[in-house]
């Protein structure tokens, strides 16, 4: 019998949870959960306990409280290093770990620590400095797959005949268009307020530039789409891009849903790409802003929109994506933090949400990114060797794991000027690198 026996001392929906997704999801094991002693002592297939101590010379995993407890409190955590792994809720021997690895998991997956933070930045937004994960020194590991792959090792050890799921790695190029051109489409006024403000701050290449767009037919700087397709097409990399449909803001500044190039350049789009919607910087507080945003682009795209990333990586949990159930969204791509790279929520894989406040997991399925192009540049003032370094670190972490690696990008970024000097070999880099890296598998 190929299915695993669990012996825990008491139910929970947050031990059947990260059972899942840890279990089910990253290892591909059948398994089920028992409280009756008798039956998990007789059981002579694949089994372990997770309790506050073994039955007998089974394989156990001590358990700390956090599983059984039904509320949100601090935490009183530790780190401990262990193989390739950092866990909290050090435990002692006879575990066969030194931390319990699901609670660990668990303190994660659920960003249960912001459910306590009130202390955020100027955009309303959870601090990087503030993750267990960052002050842990982990943040750029995915360290539940991390577990995974100890929990498969020991299981292994103790069950040759024990099957597990094969992962592969796998790139995925996510794109938002918070500004769909640079000259384009944005109207006299605007144009021309632009042009008096380069000529106040002598910045004549913009003049330039914004003149031979407007006037002679050149191409939008912005306008990289082509470009992007050609070398994700070039690399058989997956793409999914986000539209910023938003009415006009301070910090929502793309052009109108009703512009016509815009609709059209959507359309086109959508025939080649999975597309999402890219929820303005203040949607994530209105269900009404919410649901007419979402709405204009299942106008444009007749299509029904599954997928969501939050502008400006904006959100507060468990509101925001409640509120994305509410309007019918099933997908969020906005797991991950802006002024640093990494894994907010310790994993690379997707997983359900769950909410802390009901207890209960959601329909809602996150797809947590690995990086976002505007965090070298624009939060830790990286070039593009640099940054490129980066992103080849982080994925050579997601490979050793086998997971899936979501890079955030903007159409904005491929330019080739000022800060984005060098950004278009950074993206052709990363794309012929995982490219290399699935064809080998």
């Amino acid at each position: 019998m190929n299915q695993l026996l669990i012996y825990t001392e008491k139910c929970s929906p947050r031990v059947d949870y990260i059972f899942d997704f840890v279990l089910r999801d990253l290892l591909g094991l059948d398994f089920a959960i028992t409280q009756n002693r008798e039956d998990f002592t007789a059981h002579t297939g694949p089994k372990f306990s997770y309790a506050r101590a073994p039955l007998g010379d089974e394989v156990f995993f001590s358990n700390a409280p956090l599983l059984f407890e039904t509320d949100v409190v601090l935490q009183p955590v530790d780190f401990c290093d262990y193989e390739k792994t950092t866990g909290f809720y050090l435990v002692q021997a006879p575990s066969v770990m030194p931390f319990d690895p699901f609670a660990s998991a668990f303190l994660m997956i659920t960003n249960y620590n912001e459910y306590l933070l009130s202390k955020k930045d100027k955009y309303d937004r959870y601090r990087a400095s503030q993750s267990l994960n960052y002050q842990a020194g982990f943040l750029e590991k995915p360290m539940i797959n991390y577990y995974a792959l100890e929990i498969k090792k020991i299981l292994g050890a103790r069950y040759p005949a024990l099957t597990f799921k094969e992962n592969k790695f796998e790139y995925v190029a996510t794109f938002d268009v918070d500004m769909a051109y640079s000259y384009l489409e944005k109207g006299f006024k605007i144009n021309t307020a632009g042009f008096f403000r380069a000529v106040l701050l002598s910045d004549f290449h913009d003049v330039k530039n914004r003149f031979n767009v407007l006037f002679r037919g050149a191409k939008d700087p912005f306008d990289t789409y082509d470009y992007i397709f050609r070398v994700c097409d070039k690399n058989n990399i997956k793409t999914l891009f986000f539209f910023l449909l938003g009415d006009k803001s301070k910090l929502d500044k793309n052009i109108s849903h009703e512009n016509e190039r815009f609709r059209d350049l959507i359309k086109q789009i959508s025939r080649h790409s999975q597309v999402g919607i890219h929820l303005s910087f203040k949607s994530h507080a209105s269900n009404g802003i919410m649901q007419q945003e979402i709405q204009r682009l299942e106008e444009i795209t007749g299509q029904k929109t599954s997928a969501n990333r939050y502008h400006y990586l904006r959100f507060t949990v468990p509101t925001s994506f409640m509120r994305l159930i509410k309007a019918g969204v099933t997908e969020d791509y906005s797991m991950g933090y802006a002024s640093r790279v990494g894994f907010r929520a310790g994993t690379c894989s997707p997983y359900w949400f769950y909410n802390l406040v009901k207890n209960e997991r959601t329909n809602l399925k996150i797809y947590p990114f690995a990086f976002m192009d505007a965090t070298f540049t624009h939060y830790n003032r990286l070039n593009a060797e640099d940054s490129l370094e980066k992103i080849l670190q982080l994925m050579k972490y997601v490979k050793e794991v086998e997971g899936p690696m979501l890079g955030l990008w903007h159409n904005s970024s491929f330019t080739e000027e000022r800060e984005w000097a060098g950004w278009r070999n950074v993206f052709e880099t990363v794309a012929r690198k995982a490219a290399a890296l699935t064809h080998t598998q």
